[in-house]
């Protein structure tokens, strides 16, 4: 058989297969990226809408803040009933509108109510003589009084398919400026609707080009990720979303002229190129690159690492040496790249993709041969302190020795134990995958982990006072999909952390309802109502004559649908969520407010010992806030004590400390409380500018025993000569307060003294109170 017969029966009918794969595949991908190209204009044209949508909303915000800020309202207030008042506000009234929109901009209502739902003032601009306010206006500006909530937006569907953006601020009927508390007899709210002609205009085109009508949709839990990949969205307001999905329809329509134009250059360029295979391609070429192709065909089924590096001088050979090494130097640049995007950069322990990847097929072994994978989370605690005081590069020293005893703990006879994997999350998250047969190799591995930190971590050049929160959620029994172990495994980790820190904890149901009682209280706090819900109560403390000279002012929090809820539950999740200025703002108004009481009980010199979160400490307004309350109500300089938890030492930057010089120049005087369960020396704390110090009852409890007794009075005298006095907490027995007594303490609180009780409870006991005269004269 001829050549040319061999090409004629075996070329031609490869070439025709593969231009039919190839007008195939380019065909997919065309069309894939027609859809891309046609999606993109989409999210362009509603881009467009969303921009369109932001003017005409700007209308009514800006009109809203004008009137606000202006004196226009004001003047109407303060003469209301004028017609001349009246006449002349309208006027201003459509020069600032006018100003807002211009001559031809769209309807504009503006709207002044009170409490009860009366209309006090109402102007429109829109063509209609006979407008007249609509009945939705009040209803949302009522609606706003309801949940007293300062200002207040929304979109409205209003018949026809048309919407109106409506923007609303509750306002003192005075002052018209924002009240400090709402009072529906003493407010007013301003509203303004602009009307969104030309939003609803486009969304008319967008339906009449697109043949489907766009969704407007609210939603707290849309995620745009996971939505269809021929899906429009845009979000035109928080949690308002407008959504188009290009139809089968209209694609259809887009890619029929590509598929057109595609087969007839297909079949064009099939002919072309039996020509010139058929006249072009004979002995001296076809046999290399078969032999070339050969080669390729290897490399691509993993057979041979490379092609075989030619030797000849032609064409082919020439090309086939480029293509070695190129493809070489690829498969370098390859391995080099991977290991780069699964390793992190500090540690060199695996990153969170390389992560999950390998728990992914660890599960899957586990799955097929059976056997139990373990996800150990490791949270380092207080790690922002070795940043803050010893600075980024002790921390980065930190992560990287912490990582070297994280793949010690997993090794065996000097090697890596199969199946298991330590891996660097973010910052100061780590995580290990733990293969095992016996579900107490993740207990051993857990409680190595939390040893690794006993008395602080210790790298080659510090000892930084860090510990570690561990969480492990185990497959099959804790989960059988990745996403599940790992939040179940991180939920452990955050309840070892709330649980005190430094341990490891195990997932469990119970584990999974405190972290469900957790999101209750969360979201609880949102929206408790300070007054109906919280209340103080008073734990008086003594000095060494027995003479009640103050009380330590105390939260407490009773939820309806949640009950009585204590402060060590519920305040870290307030300072964590920042929910906590509300809650700290109602405290001292409250204790302020009773302090003519506790003066009348305690005496003209009480004073009261009020708790700071540390999570006000760095913010300058939370101390020009306090002092401006302090002088509101009237309390004297000296009298009040704001306690700041011993661990405040991780925050003392500049910044916080700048915060309580300023505090105690207002009059303030500063405690530290909970002393002796932080890691801060007593010789740094004196440093600090701080009045008073409080014993920890963990502290006074061992101090005030036989074996550490000879400690107390030292600590104690240290604190005088720096003129800090000294408060003993936990106080259970006369015998306790007479040891420290002996030692200089110079007060004591405690329940053998009095208990937390109501400012009634407290009058009662006071009067009733008679000082041990035994222990009086000690």
């Amino acid at each position: 058989m001829t050549l040319n017969k061999r090409l004629l029966l075996i070329v031609i009918p490869l070439l025709c297969i593969g231009v039919i794969l190839g007008t195939y595949g380019v065909y997919r991908v065309q069309s894939k990226a027609l859809q891309d190209i046609e999606l993109a204009k989409l999210e362009n044209r509603l881009r467009n809408v969303h921009r369109i949508f932001e003017q005409e909303v700007s209308v009514a915000t800006t009109a809203l803040s004008l009137l606000v800020e202006g004196q226009t309202l004001v003047e109407y207030v303060a003469n209301s009933g004028d017609d001349i008042n009246d006449y002349i506000v309208s006027q201003r009234m459509d020069r600032i509108i006018d100003g807002v929109v211009g001559q031809d901009g769209p309807r504009i209502i503006v709207s002044l109510s009170n409490g009860v739902g009366q209309n006090l003032y109402y102007y429109e601009r829109s063509d209609n003589p006979f407008s007249r306010l609509p009945d939705f206006v009040l209803e949302y500006a009522q609606s706003q009084f309801r949940k007293q909530s300062p200002v207040a937006s929304k979109l409205m569907f209003l018949n026809g398919g048309r919407h109106a953006f409506i923007h609303s601020r509750l306002l003192n009927r005075y002052t018209l400026a924002e009240p400090l508390v709402v009072d529906i007899n003493e407010s007013v709210a301003l509203t303004v609707v602009a009307y969104t002609h030309r939003f609803d205009q486009a969304l008319i085109e967008l339906e009449r080009d697109y043949g489907v009508h766009p969704q407007l949709i609210y939603s707290t839990t849309t995620d745009i990720s996971q939505l269809s990949a021929s899906m429009g969205v845009v979000e035109i307001l928080p949690n308002t979303y407008l959504e188009l999905e290009l139809t089968e329809e209209y694609l259809q329509q887009v890619l029929s002229p590509v598929l057109s134009w595609l087969m007839a250059v297909s079949v064009g360029f099939g002919a072309v190129v039996c020509v010139a295979l058929l006249l072009i391609i004979r002995r001296f070429i076809i046999l290399p690159i078969a032999r070339l192709d050969q080669q390729l065909q290897f490399v691509m089924t993993d057979r041979q690492s490379n092609i075989v590096r030619p030797i000849g001088k032609d064409e082919i050979s020439r090309l086939g040496v480029k293509f070695y090494d190129l493809y070489d130097q690829l498969n370098a640049n390859l391995r080099e790249s991977h290991s780069m995007a699964v390793t992190d950069a500090l540690t060199k322990l695996p990153n969170r993709t390389r992560f999950q990847d390998y728990a992914r097929k660890a599960l899957m072994r586990a799955a097929t041969n059976g056997g139990y994978v373990s996800l150990i989370y490791i949270d380092l605690d207080n790690f922002k302190f070795v940043n803050d005081r010893l600075g980024h590069e002790a921390g980065d020293e930190l992560l990287q020795e912490a990582a070297q005893a994280f793949l010690g703990l997993l090794k065996h006879d000097g090697k890596r134990r199969t199946g298991s994997m330590a891996s660097r999350l973010s910052g100061d998250e780590f995580a290990i995958v733990l293969s095992h047969s016996e579900l107490e190799e993740r207990e051993r591995i857990s409680r190595n982990l939390i040893a690794l930190f006993d008395g602080g971590f210790k790298t080659e050049r510090y000892i930084t006072p860090v510990s570690a929160s561990v969480g492990v959620a185990t497959f099959p029994d804790d989960g059988s999909e990745l996403r599940e172990l790992i939040a179940n495994a991180d939920m452990a980790m955050y309840h070892a952390k709330r649980s005190g820190k430094n341990r490891y904890d195990l997932y469990s149901y119970s584990i999974a309802r405190e972290a469900r009682r957790v999101k209750l209280i969360e979201d609880a706090l949102k929206f408790v109502d300070c007054d109906q819900e919280f209340s103080l109560v008073f734990m008086p403390f003594m000095d060494k004559g027995h003479k009640i000279c103050g009380v330590e002012v105390l939260l407490r929090w009773y939820s309806p649908e949640l009950g009585q809820i204590q402060p060590d539950e519920f305040v870290p999740i307030a300072e964590q969520t920042g929910t906590y200025g509300k809650i700290d703002n109602w405290v001292f108004r409250k204790a302020f407010s009773e302090y003519p009481n506790l003066q009348e009980i305690v005496g003209a010199d009480a004073t009261i010992a009020i708790n700071i979160s540390a999570a006000e400490l760095g913010q300058k307004e939370f101390s020009h806030n306090l002092i401006e309350l302090k002088a509101e109500y009237g309390v004297p300089d000296g009298v009040v004590e704001l306690e700041i938890t011993e661990t405040f030492g991780y925050f003392a930057v500049e910044q916080v400390l700048d915060v309580l010089r300023l505090l105690r120049d207002a009059g303030f005087r500063i405690a530290i409380d909970d002393f002796g369960i932080g890691y801060t020396p007593l010789l740094q704390m004196i440093d600090y500018p701080v009045d008073k110090v409080k014993l920890d009852k963990e502290l006074v409890s061992r101090v005030t025993g036989e074996r550490y007794r000879q400690l107390l009075a030292p600590t104690v005298e240290l604190c005088h000569l720096q003129n800090i006095r000294v408060t003993a907490e936990g106080v259970e027995s006369i015998s306790q307060v007479a040891v420290l007594s002996e030692a200089g303490c110079d007060f004591f609180q405690g329940y053998s003294i009095a208990t937390p009780m109501p400012i009634g409870a407290l009058k009662r006991w006071f009067k009733s109170y008679v000082p041990n005269p035994d222990l009086s004269r000690q």
